[in-house]
C-alpha cells in the first residue's frame, strides 16, 4: 500500500518533502554561517555543503533569494570587495544584531522541534 499522493511514487512524495525541509533550513544555515565570520555567496553554498557532509546541498537559485530576503529584512547586510586584479568583486554578507536575535530564535525553535520529533519517532 502506498501512502503518497495520487498519482506519485513515494520517491516523488519524499522529495517533495525533502525541498520544503531544505527551504526551511535555508535562513538558519545563512544566518549560522554569517554569524561565524562574513562570507560571500558561493562560499556559502560550499560551506552548507561541506558542514552538512552533502545532505544540505543548496543551488545558487536557493541561497541566492534567501539572502537577498534576510538583507531587506534587516538579519544581514552586504558590501562588495575587490579580492585580487583581474578577479570580480564579491559580495560579503555579515549578521546584524536583528540578524543574531533572530538566528537564536530559530535555533531554539530548531531544537524544540527536532527533540520532539526525536521523541515521535522512538515510539511508545
Amino acid at each position: 500500500m502506498c501512502l503518497c499522493t495520487i498519482g506519485t511514487s513515494v520517491v516523488e512524495d519524499v522529495s517533495r518533502w525533502t525541498q520544503q525541509f531544505r527551504k526551511g533550513s535555508t535562513r538558519l544555515a545563512i544566518l549560522q554561517l554569517v554569524g561565524e565570520r562574513e562570507r560571500y555567496g558561493y562560499e556559502i553554498i560550499t560551506a552548507i555543503r561541506d558542514r552538512t557532509g552533502g545532505v544540505l546541498e543548496l543551488a545558487e537559485g536557493n541561497v541566492y533569494p534567501a539572502l537577498h530576503a534576510l538583507e531587506k529584512e534587516g538579519h544581514i547586510t552586504s558590501s562588495w570587495r575587490e579580492v585580487e586584479p583581474g578577479v570580480p568583486p564579491r559580495k560579503y554578507y555579515r549578521i546584524t544584531p536583528r540578524g543574531i536575535e533572530h538566528r537564536a530564535a530559530l535555533v531554539e525553535e530548531w531544537k524544540t522541534y527536532a527533540e520532539a520529533i526525536a521523541r515521535l519517532l522512538e515510539g511508545e
